[in-house]
């Protein structure tokens, strides 16, 4: 009995003890700190029970967000609740600075950082960085830099010579130009120019001129002429351009320049004498004139295709001698000319092709005769190609027509016949040259020789030398005379 009264009462007490606990009712402990907000009055509890409100105000530097609480209130589950982010940090105007920019990652808002730059051709004066900090309860940046154009030293001064656009201040950008007083060259660059380093340092853009003087003799090629730079005298800068007579080649630069040294740069070139060797030889062409074993440069050959044989605009071909002593290829060919495809009606044509040198064959169809040559060759005819005989034609048995061909052709004499095909009865007349006596009939008649062909009559006429005639027919009646005189 004693016992367990003992142990009742023990356990009484420790209950008493963890109720007499902070939090065993569920208080919360300290007030949560803040970077950007404060308690607005003091602390003086150790902890706070459920649904207590603890009212806060914004450190300085920090503004209050409108829609957000400034209350931090103690929940059951013993711990304090608030809007996130219920004080924000003031923002810092942007800074002017003129002549160049910032930049930021962020905002610009109170503990921001900003970084600036100055535009090309000036540099900046001050840190490169501010931060938006706190100044009599304000925010404002601690340091802002500015931005100053680029100066250059003075530009140099050149004996015998001056620049222009002097100035008792030489900044980024500003040019000055070099003369040289009479007599004298400006070697160089006649203009510099204020402009900086990688370190922002003001430095002139190159090196000032020099002026000298200079002068440079005439210049002569050999076997060559001037194309331009006609002057009584050279001086430095001085450009002439040359060019070599015919049948020479120029050996180096075709311009040269008087230099500072009174040299032409490069060197003059040498007209040289350059020949080429025997023409070459071009298919189904040949050379027109007569041409020696070798040949001069800018020589140019003449070629002439073989007869039925043309080019493709129906001109000749050429080739030059180069100045390295080879011949030129002439960018035109000779090739087989055409002839004209031909149309048999009623008949048929063979052949593998109608250029120049082919021959074709003549059928007709069933029921039909050929009148004429059974087959004709594609030759040459002054500049241009033509088939060797008239064209047959292919013609029933109550239609064809004893034809003959090209009548005889006689020495010292011609005949009226303009055809290449004759018919039946047709007449030809001949005449002959000056000089010449018909001998026999003067006209032949085209004959039938058979049912299909043709053949002319005989004997062909001859054309016979005048003088000789008269005197071999005259001469035996001269002797019988001079026997009856006796």
């Amino acid at each position: 009995m004693g016992a367990g009264t003992g142990t009742g009462i023990g356990l009484l007490g420790l209950c008493a003890v963890l109720l007499a606990l902070p939090g065993a009712w569920g208080d919360c402990e300290a007030v949560p700190r803040f970077s950007f907000a404060e308690p607005r009055n003091p602390i003086t509890n150790a902890s706070y029970p459920v649904g207590f409100q603890v009212p806060y105000r914004c450190r300085p530097g920090y503004v209050g967000v409108s829609d957000k609480s400034f209350l931090v209130t103690c929940l059951p589950n013993n711990t304090w609740a608030w809007d996130p982010d219920f004080c924000i940090g003031k923002s810092c105007p942007e800074p002017d600075i003129e002549n160049g920019k910032f930049h930021y990652s962020t905002d610009l808002r109170f503990g921001a950082t900003i970084n600036f730059t100055c535009n090309f051709g000036y540099r900046l004066v001050g840190r490169p960085s501010a931060q938006c900090v706190l100044v009599n309860n304000d925010v404002a940046w601690d340091k802002v830099p500015f931005c100053e154009i680029i100066p250059c030293e003075p530009p140099p001064v050149i004996v015998n010579g001056l620049f222009s656009g002097a100035q008792t201040e030489y900044v980024f950008g500003l040019a000055v130009t070099y003369t040289c007083n009479e007599g004298f060259s400006l070697i160089g660059s006649s203009t510099i120019y204020c402009t900086a380093d990688a370190e922002s340092n003001g430095i002139w853009s190159g090196p000032a001129p020099e002026c000298k003087v200079v002068r440079c003799e005439n210049p002569v090629v050999e076997n060559g002429k001037k194309l331009t730079g006609f002057v009584e005298q050279y001086t430095y800068g001085d450009t002439v351009a040359f060019e070599c007579l015919p049948g020479y080649f120029m050996n180096g630069s075709h311009t040269a320049k008087c230099d500072a040294d009174n040299n032409w740069n490069p060197p003059l070139p040498k007209c040289e004498r350059r020949y080429c060797g025997r023409p070459p030889s071009i298919p189904f062409a040949e050379l027109v004139g007569t041409v020696s074993s070798s040949s001069p440069a800018g020589t140019t050959l003449e070629y002439r295709c073989n007869p039925g044989y043309a080019t493709g605009d129906g001109k000749s071909l050429e080739v030059t001698c180069l100045g390295n002593t080879s011949w030129s290829v002439s960018s035109k060919s000779c090739t087989r000319q055409q002839c004209t495809p031909p149309l048999i009606e009623n008949g048929f044509v063979k052949a593998e092709d109608f250029l120049f040198g082919a021959t074709v064959e003549f059928s007709c169809r069933e029921g039909y005769k050929l009148q004429g040559s059974s087959s004709a060759q594609c030759v040459a005819s002054g500049n241009g190609v033509r088939w060797d005989v008239s064209l047959p034609t292919c013609k029933t048995a109550g239609q064809l027509t004893v034809l003959c061909g090209e009548p005889p052709s006689v020495a010292n004499g011609r005949h009226n016949g303009t055809k290449g095909e004759f018919a039946q009865g047709s007449i030809v007349v001949y005449k002959c040259n000056h000089g010449f006596v018909l001998a026999g009939v003067s006209s032949i008649r085209c004959t039938a020789r058979d049912e299909y062909h043709g053949v002319w009559s005989t004997p062909t006429p001859e054309c016979r030398g005048g003088a000789t005639t008269i005197i071999v027919g005259i001469l035996p009646l001269l002797l019988a005379l001079l026997v009856m005189s006796f």
